[in-house]
């Protein structure tokens, strides 16, 4: 597949389309290539959302529809159409021929009808030469007795679910999980690899995008997969591209949309980017939101990014305030306020090593009140 070409496709489709068309008005889509792609403008939610709210109708070429919840619309429709559900079926297919699955049996426990996900990777795991089961989500002890009856080789689940699997007996050698935190928790893939005696492996997408990054067997972060996607990662600030190594916003250009382009899309998904074998890799996959961000003794705090920590720790992921105040020489005080018993040994010096910021104090509370950050300082 000719990723630039591609790529020029969805500018000339992104060109003709309302949301797109004033701002790349000058842009020649023969001119954009992978290095020029980021002097383009960015796209954000709240553009489709407006767009949507005015035109709620399938467009005209809609040939799948899939709908996830929205805050800001109730549904946020995705659409594609039928060019680009040959080129998405071919292009994941692809992902998956790398990792040797073809002439596998497979099982898949997502969801086939309002969401995207069971159509997603049923389509490119057919695609790539396997027996794909549609059974859909929850009965893990009837996918436990179907996965051992027939001799299933892979399940696709999200993780929380894959330990119920587990649990209910099920065991599958091979895990392709979506669709939640998994890799970015501590500890959260050596416990359901236990459980379901299976290699787990992560992937990043969302409805409007795909599934856009994948890891390798050797587990080794999520890979931009280069027929889905363009991925960067921005300074939520600047909106320039960060230092390899440093966290940032991830921005999105989806390959496979023409009808509902996604080009430079900003997520509003916290990440670190490194670049390996010509491809964009995040080494932590995704783990927090950019959209709440504060500074703090001059670095970039991500609260969001703390919830997956807690939860490696058997905390309440959502169990935590953020609060800051003023020392009395006038220097930023970092409190964490947990709702929790005590403190796990350790927690503090993984949450400094994640964030570059020690923690000063913390507090324990039955109840929190008000919001995920609490700024005292002035």
């Amino acid at each position: 597949m000719d990723r630039i070409a591609r790529l020029r496709e969805v500018i000339r489709a992104a060109k003709e389309h309302p949301v797109y068309r004033e701002k790349f008005k000058g842009v020649d889509p023969e001119g954009v290539g992978l290095e020029s792609l980021g002097e383009l403008p960015l796209t954000t939610r709240e553009e489709w959302v407006a767009y949507l709210k005015e035109n709620p109708r399938p467009p005209t070429g809609a040939s799948l529809m899939h709908l996830t919840p929205s805050p800001l619309l109730g549904w946020m429709p995705e659409y594609l159409s039928q060019d680009d559900l040959r080129y998405q079926a071919e292009a994941l297919a692809e992902h998956y021929r790398r990792l040797g699955l073809t002439g596998k049996k497979v099982l898949v426990a997502f969801s086939y009808h309002v969401f995207a996900g069971g159509w997603l990777f049923h389509q490119a795991l057919w695609r790539a030469g396997n027996l794909v089961f549609p059974h859909g989500p929850g009965e893990a002890a009837r996918i436990a007795e179907i996965g051992q009856a027939y001799g299933f080789d892979v399940l696709v689940t999200n993780p929380s679910f894959a330990l119920k699997v587990g649990q209910a007996g099920g065991r599958f050698p091979l895990l392709l999980a979506g669709g939640e935190p998994f890799t970015s928790v501590p500890g959260f893939r050596e416990k359901v690899e236990a459980v379901l005696g299976c290699t787990a492996l992560d992937a990043y997408g969302t409805s409007e995008l795909g599934i856009v990054a994948g890891e390798r067997l050797e587990k080794d972060g999520l890979w931009e997969i280069p027929e889905m996607a363009v991925l960067e990662v921005l300074d939520p600030e600047t909106l320039k591209p960060i230092p390899e190594g440093e966290k940032g916003e991830l921005v999105v250009t989806a390959l496979s949309r023409t009808l509902m382009p996604m080009v430079r899309f900003r997520t509003g998904d916290l990440a670190i980017a490194e670049r390996r074998e010509g491809l964009t890799v995040l080494p932590r996959g995704v783990f927090g939101r950019t959209d709440q961000m504060v500074k703090v003794k001059g670095v970039k705090l991500y609260p969001t990014e703390l919830a997956p920590i807690l939860g490696g720790f058997g905390l309440d992921p959502k169990g935590f305030q953020v609060v800051l105040e003023r020392k009395l020489e006038g220097t930023d005080k970092l409190v964490l306020r947990l709702k929790a018993e005590k403190v796990p040994p350790g927690l503090l010096e993984a949450i400094q090593k994640a964030t570059g910021l020690k923690v000063d104090e913390v507090e324990l509370a039955s109840e929190l009140e008000g919001g995920l950050v609490v700024d005292r300082r002035f």
